[in-house]
């Protein structure tokens, strides 16, 4: 699993549905566990190559001193020493600290309500359409998801495509739509969206999403002009470590990227918001220029950065 490049979540949790030694109760354990050896690749790799050899010595040891807090930091976090460096700057011991804890931690799972009084039958917190589960459970199992009624969507990705909402019936453009969740949101607001993609698959996926709640999307090749255009660019994924660990091992800034479909956006929209789920001044400010970033706070949203560039 630490030698693949793909997504460490859906690996594991397939591992343990398949594992049939393992009890009802065991398997949770079993893949935080598991997850716990992606987030602490890094750090455990400085005290020995062996993963499960360098869980025991510190186990045994306890984390070893370092003299240069930032050093300790970039290892408690598992992180590249430029990007411990530059979050430690930025944000102040404190809140540097406290950004490590969130993203050492389980990320939370939201859902968005699509249509009003959504039934959700486990414990929860909500927060407009946001809802937060305070309980496991498995979402797809409850009838509101299957009648199209809630959708699984981050919170920074919910207020992202709130920012993005102008008026009812205004046409925004979801040029980097993925699987679709900010198009699912915007036209449950009430906005005429047409989605886009480089992957094929993601687009069959945001297809089958909106046929299941009913909602209208255009899925086509951008062309004219829209009154928003949505960049959710592609990034390194520094924000949302909790939820992705294995991107501490496999960071790219691809900047040029992200500035090409910037200039695109602004060929199109007369307001274009950029976002990213980064945190990295690099992805961040140095292509849109100063705007909100939304970091991760305990127990709330991911870590996205959003601005509106024009």
């Amino acid at each position: 699993m630490l030698a693949t490049p793909r997504m460490a979540g859906p690996i594991v949790s397939r591992a343990m549905r398949e594992e049939r030694t393992l009890g009802s109760k065991e398997r949770p354990v079993a893949g935080d566990m598991l997850l716990g050896l992606v987030r602490h690749q890094c750090a455990l790799a400085r005290m020995d190559p062996d993963p499960i050899r360098a869980w025991l010595l510190l186990a045994e040891d306890g984390v070893p001193d370092l003299d240069d807090p930032v050093d300790a930091y970039a290892m408690a976090l598992s992180v590249p020493g430029e990007l411990a460096d530059e979050w430690w700057e930025r944000l102040g011991p404190e809140r540097a600290l406290e950004l490590a804890k969130t993203l050492a931690g389980r990320a939370p799972v939201w859902l968005r309500e699509l249509r009003a009084r959504a039934n959700v039958p486990v414990a929860h917190t909500r927060a407009g359409a946001a809802i937060r589960l305070d309980a496991r459970a498995n979402v797809q199992t409850f009838p509101s998801f299957r009648d199209g009624a809630l959708e699984l969507q981050d919170l920074g990705s919910q207020r992202i495509a709130e920012a993005a909402f102008v008026a009812q019936g205004c046409t925004v453009l979801d040029l980097c739509a993925g699987a679709g969740g900010k198009s699912l949101t915007l036209a449950a607001l009430g906005a005429r969206v047409t989605a886009w993609d480089v992957r094929p698959s993601a687009l069959r996926e945001l297809d089958e999403r909106a046929r299941r709640t009913r909602l209208s999307i255009r899925i086509a090749e951008p062309s004219g002009t829209y009154d928003v255009v949505l960049v959710d660019a592609p990034c390194s994924g520094t924000g949302v470590l909790r939820r992705h660990p294995e991107n501490r091992w496999k960071l790219s800034y691809p900047v040029a990227t992200q500035r090409e479909l910037l200039v695109q956006a602004r060929r199109m929209g007369g307001r274009v918001v950029y976002a990213t789920c980064a945190l990295t001044r690099r992805e961040n400010e140095e292509v849109a220029g100063e705007g909100t970033t939304l970091w991760p706070e305990p127990g709330g949203s991911e870590g996205y950065f959003w601005a509106v560039c024009a």
